[in-house]
């Protein structure tokens, strides 16, 4: 077969003038690229590059290698566009460039750092979202703060919605973290405790009061043990202070006599006096003396219930007004709380322990430091009273059921005080009228103990109030025998508040966690039979005990109910 020359010619030509030529494609094709914040990538081109630009720099940025190779940088969430145009020719690609998290090295920081947790990461828009279960608000708190560190920069986590800033582009949300985690078990915290004080005084007081005056011929004498007055001498029925020498010429000047005048005797409670009376003398004699004890015993025992990492606060007493100055004879009243409260913040950890940031306070009303107050313009007096306050705060770590000592004081004080005249006030016998002393001793001794529990909701048919069993006196009961209730209603409902706290640390401590996590020293099959009586309405075959502590051994050390 022959093939002519010309006719191939001419037919390649016809080819050539149909089919344009087409342009070399510097990205070979790729148009997307995907990059986690913070990361950066190399990109290298098939033909020379003669311009590249990006669209904004602040979500991905470029710094050129050479002609054929350039170097982008993920800065902030978001999309943008790089314009490349090709060296020696009008054609120009494009390559859309995003910016994610870097959700899969999220995913391995939480594995790593809290394992065995199943937490699911999620984008959307500038925010990761948090989903899953975690054991304790510890390791909720945890994921919080290493899913922020993800976050694009200048970011801000907020509980709520996200806030908006200005850009130049218009408003822009900030970035946060949607936190839809949740806490698993028994999470309901009911702290328990104890403020326990017994105080012991004694006083003691020897005060003799004595006054006397007498007359020998040109003299006078006397002595007194409790102070006296020498006022001017006023005689007569115009009240005229008499000279004491009488009979001169009219007008004349010259001292005039004074008046022996002692202090009243006072015997403030307990005591003996005496007195003698002659023509030229008398002696009055009155001897205080006393001895005194006393005892105070103080025991609140406060209990709160609160969700992990929510406050609670309590309070059992009262207010009293204070006035306060508030401008020109202007009076304002504010009100101070006092008697039992208590503010906690407990926090379930993990393993099980419990967390407790706590603040408790027993105060009462004393006169001792009172403030007396009258306004001008006015006949009224308003009394301020003082405080007795005995309070501690600080935080302690537990396990489920044990107590721990949060504070203890033992205080012992002496004072004593001594009058006398000198030299005759150190006689033996009959010195003691020339002295008085006082003597006053206390000890007191103080401890707040703490005990957290994890606790759960009962039945509430299986709950005694204190009011159970209440029932008034009748007539017979009220007149003739002098009672306000009937005989057998305290009986009743004595220990209704006690009977309430072990149910309901029973439902959480025994019958949630049986065989597995009971609380330390509780046997899971009597606790198991426990819950079962409790529920019958028997009382429980065995009982968590007090800690058999003493009160200061108590303080940092941390016993288990058994």
């Amino acid at each position: 077969m022959r093939i002519d020359i010309s006719s191939l010619a001419f037919l390649l030509g016809c080819l050539m003038a149909t089919t344009p030529l087409q342009a070399a494609d510097p990205l070979a094709g790729r148009d997307h690229l995907s990059l986690p914040l913070f990361h950066s990538q190399v990109i290298t081109l098939d033909t020379p590059a003669a311009r590249v630009s990006v669209a904004n720099p602040e979500i991905a940025d470029i710094v050129m290698l050479g002609n054929k190779e350039f170097y982008v940088l993920a800065k902030d969430i978001g999309r943008t566009n790089i314009l490349i145009w090709e060296k020696g020719s009008s054609a120009r690609d494009a390559l859309t460039v995003e910016v994610t998290h870097d959700l899969p090295a999220l995913r391995r920081k939480l594995h790593e750092l809290i394992p065995e947790q199943k937490i699911e990461v999620h984008s959307a828009q500038d925010s990761i979202v948090l989903t899953g279960t975690v054991p304790s608000a510890t390791a909720m708190a945890a994921a919080l703060r290493i899913a922020e560190g993800f976050l694009a920069p200048g970011a801000l986590r907020k509980d709520g919605p996200p806030e908006q800033e200005e850009t130049e582009d218009g408003p822009k949300h900030k970035a946060s973290i949607v936190n839809l985690l949740e806490i698993a078990g028994a999470q309901q915290v009911m702290l328990e405790v104890k403020v326990a004080e017994i105080a012991r005084t004694e006083f003691k007081r020897l005060q003799p009061r004595f006054n006397a005056f007498g007359r020998q011929g040109l003299w006078n004498y006397g002595g007194v043990n409790g102070g006296a007055t020498f006022p001017d001498a006023l005689f007569g029925t115009e009240g005229l202070r008499s000279p004491v020498f009488p009979g001169g010429a009219a007008g004349s000047a010259g001292p005039v006599v004074d008046e022996f005048a002692p202090n009243d005797v006072v015997i403030q409670s307990q005591g003996i006096f005496a007195g003698y009376l002659s023509d030229s003398f008398f002696f009055n004699l009155a001897l205080d003396a006393a001895k005194e004890k006393g005892l105070a015993r103080i025991l609140a025992e406060p209990t709160l219930t609160t969700l992990t990492g929510q406050p609670a606060s309590f309070l059992s007493g009262g207010e009293f007004p204070v006035p306060v100055p508030s401008g020109l004879d202007n009076v304002t009243i504010e009100f101070k709380d006092f008697g039992i409260g208590l503010n906690v913040l407990p926090v379930v950890l993990s393993d099980g322990r419990i967390n407790v940031r706590l603040d408790v306070a027993v105060s009462e009303l004393s006169n001792a430091t009172s403030v007396l107050l009258s306004p001008r313009n006015s006949s009224s007096t308003f009394v301020v009273p003082s405080l007795t306050k005995r309070s501690a705060s600080g935080t302690v770590e537990l396990a489920d059921g044990q107590t721990i000592g949060l504070a203890g004081l033992i205080n012992d004080t002496t004072r004593s005080t001594v009058e006398k005249f000198p030299g005759l006030g150190s006689l033996p016998v009959l010195g003691a009228l020339f002295r008085s002393q006082q003597f006053l001793t206390g000890q007191s001794e103080l401890i707040i103990l703490v005990t957290p529990r994890l606790a759960k909701p009962v039945d509430p048919k299986q709950v005694t109030l204190p009011t159970d069993g209440y029932a008034p006196a009748d007539d017979i009961d009220f007149y003739l025998l002098g009672r306000d209730e009937a005989p057998d209603s305290s009986k009743e409902a004595t220990g209704a508040t006690r009977d309430w706290i072990e149910k309901q640390t029973y439902d959480a401590g025994a019958s949630e966690r049986h065989g597995t996590d009971a609380p330390q020293g509780t046997d899971p099959d009597v606790a198991s039979k426990a819950v079962n009586d409790l529920k019958q309405g028997k009382q429980p075959a065995q009982k968590p005990a007090a800690p058999n502590v003493t009160l200061l051994p108590a303080l940092g050390t941390t016993l288990g109910t058994k």
